[in-house]
Parts: structure tokens; sequence; C-alpha cells
């Protein structure tokens, strides 16, 4: 069925009512940034144009101008980026070491620059990295959904995970050299790639696995020998630090409201209350992963992007390319065969992203509502798959 039939059975207003009325609030977020902008500062906000874009400069410059001895030592590195841009609000380098081979290209221009081509470069590998499950979408929704908008907006990295994550799973039956490969370098986040490893493990793919773990090594090694390796025990200890004191930070801080978690959703009440909450929803998309885990890859992608999305206390909205690409997806090419509450449960979740700037507790609802129809329609979908007869199969393998 080609793709403009499957749009079709979305009714042309609401088809795009849906899609505007969950994007509509990154737009305006952009367009508030622009109306601040003096040079590259943001006025109101006491930041930079591209936001935290300016980490991956920061680290890149650092690295070119061998001054990476401050890179995670926080004020240090505040004071550095102040020399440069004024008075700014909180910025860290959160990332491992071996993503400064990443950032490096880009501390090599002028920042407005940079910028512009980070955006272009992240558009255009995620956009060919969606291409192969975008068969019910124009190719270009793909870097137009409410998470994309975000990250456009913070200039993050969240095309370039996105399409790490989605070239692994497009290699996952196909080549298990790629997609180890591809697993080892989604560790430029790695408490994003918990649920990679499930589905290695859960698919047995050993020779995959295996190869992850070389590659992983490959870059501490050679990360520590360009960058020197005490950087890697900074970014163990003094950083990891660093996040935990972010998540439990007192008071009501901007970047809470960019974080989906259900964790950060009850921060507020007692802390016991706020574990278990993280830990039932956590246990539910741990639960539903495998259920699913027999299910197509192109399926898995988005199930399992979705509940990294739950599972995680410290995620942010930017951090969901993939699954809200998913819940897309799922509305234009599921639609007539999806209840009135599985598509709103669908819509939820994709506009979850900037809903939780607007109403934090209906993002890990709306993400593990939508986990939950994406799942029964995957299962639906294999259970829907021709059987084939195992003795003839291997007769036909004999002759």
């Amino acid at each position: 069925m080609s793709k403009f039939v499957l749009v079709s059975a979305v009714p042309r207003p609401l088809n795009w009512f849906l899609w505007a009325s969950a994007t509509v609030t990154g737009v305006i977020l952009i367009v508030t940034d622009l109306l601040q902008l003096d040079g590259l500062r943001l006025v109101n906000s006491r930041l930079v144009i591209g936001r935290d874009f300016l980490n991956v400069w920061s680290g890149g410059s650092l690295a070119l101008s061998n001054h990476l001895d401050i890179i995670y030592k926080y004020d240090a590195y505040r004071s550095w980026q102040m020399s440069i841009f004024g008075t700014l609000d909180p910025y860290n380098y959160s990332y491992p070491p071996h993503t400064l081979f990443l950032a490096l290209p880009f501390a090599t221009m002028p920042y407005a620059l940079s910028l512009t081509l980070w955006t272009i470069f992240g558009i255009i590998i995620f956009t060919y990295a969606a291409r192969p499950y975008m068969d019910c979408l124009p190719i270009y929704l793909a870097v137009l959904t409410p998470a994309a908008v975000v990250n456009i907006w913070c200039g993050h990295y969240g095309f370039v995970i996105g399409a790490l994550w989605l070239w692994f799973f497009s290699n996952l039956g196909k080549s298990k050299f790629r997609a180890g490969v591809l697993a080892g370098f989604l560790t430029l986040k790695p408490h994003l790639g918990l649920l990679i490893a499930f589905s290695l493990i859960t698919k047995k793919s050993w020779r995959s696995i295996y190869i992850a773990i070389f590659v992983t090594l490959g870059l501490v090694v050679a990360s520590s020998i360009a960058f020197g390796s005490d950087l890697w025990l900074e970014w163990l200890i003094d950083t990891s630090a660093l996040q935990r004191q972010i998540m439990n930070d007192p008071g009501q801080k901007f970047y809470f409201i960019m974080m989906p978690s259900i964790y950060i959703t009850l921060r507020n009440l007692p802390l016991h209350i706020a574990l278990i909450g993280q830990i039932v929803f956590s246990c539910i998309a741990l639960s539903l992963c495998w259920k699913s885990r027999h299910c197509g890859n192109k399926d898995l992608a988005f199930i399992t992007a979705t509940a990294t999305a739950i599972i995680l206390p410290y995620i942010f909205n930017y951090d969901l390319t993939v699954s809200c690409l998913g819940f897309a997806i799922a509305i234009y090419k599921r639609w007539a065969d999806l209840t009135s509450y599985e598509r709103i449960a669908l819509w939820l979740g994709f506009a979850s992203p900037l809903l939780v700037m607007v109403s934090q507790p209906v993002a890990p609802i709306s993400l593990l509502l939508g986990l939950i129809v994406l799942v029964r329609q995957a299962e639906k979908d294999r259970m829907d798959e021709p059987q084939f007869d195992k003795v003839q199969l291997k007769e036909n393998l004999n002759v």
C-alpha cells in the first residue's frame, strides 16, 4: 500500500490538526528564543542560542586548546564559558570522554556556523536512518515531530543517538557486525542503551554483543590515549555525582519540565513514593518489552525506545526522537484499525515531549499508555504473519 493511501486513512483536516497541535509549543519556544536574541545570547534566559549545543562546542574547544583538565570540573568549566559568552546560567559537560571525537570537528568553526552545521548534520542522518521505517509518512516529517522540534531548539544529541538507534534495529536482523558496531557507538549516551543490550540478548545475537564490547573498549582506549585516562575517572565519579544532584535539586528548575519521568513528576512527594512510582512504571515497561521480544525489529525499535524513556528517571524530552516517531507512524499506519482510546493514547505519546512542558504528569502516563498500544499492535501483526510448516520448510531446504 502506498504511503499516500495510508496517510489519507486519517481525515485530512484532522491529519494536519493532530500534527500541528502536538508541535505548536515547540514553535512557540523557538520563536521566544529568537525574540530575545542579542548576538549569540538569549538575554532573558541567560543562555546562548542553540542552548545545550554550547556544551558540544565547549568540549571540542577545550580539547583543541589542551584545557581538558577543566571539562568535568563544574565551576572551572562554567568560568571558561562565561569568559567567552558573558554571564550564563549553569552548563556542565555530562557526556563521556569519547564524545569529544564527535565534538572536535564542530569546535574548529565559529559558534554560529558550527551550530548551523550541527543541526543540518543531525537532520540529514536522522532522516536517512528513518527512511526504512517511513512507509506511511513523507520522510521530512521524521524531523518535524515534537521531540525533533525540541531537539532543534536545544541543539542536543537527539538526532545523532536517534539515527544510531534506528540504524541498529535496521541491521539487527541483517548484519551482526554492523549491529554490534552501532551498539558500541550508542555508548555516546550510555544510559540510553539499556534495552539495546536487552535486545541483543533476547535475540541471542552473541557475535553482535562481542563486537559491541570490542567497539566500546576501543573507544575507551582511543579516547584515553587522545585525551588522557583521567577524564574517564572524572566522568564516572564527578559527573555521576553531579547528575544525581541535578535530578534531586530542591525547588522548581526549568530543566525539570523537560524531564518526562515519573520519578521527576513525583519528586516533591516523599522520596519513597517517587521511587515506588519509578519502580512500578519500570517493571510494567520491562514486562511489555519481554512480551514483545519476538516482534519484528522495526516494531522493537520504537517499543524499546519508549520503554527506555519510561525506565530511566534521568531523561529529557529531546531524547525521545525515536519513540515520538514511532507513535506518529503507528497513528498514520494503523489509524483504521485503532480504537478511539488507542488513537488518543498514541497521540498523547506523540505529543508528550512538549506536553511535559505544559503538564508534567501527563508525559510519563502518556508514554506508558502509548507503549501498551505499540506492543498490542506489534503483537497483532506478529500473530497475523503466515506460519510456516516446519516439516515442509525442512524438506524444501533438503532439496
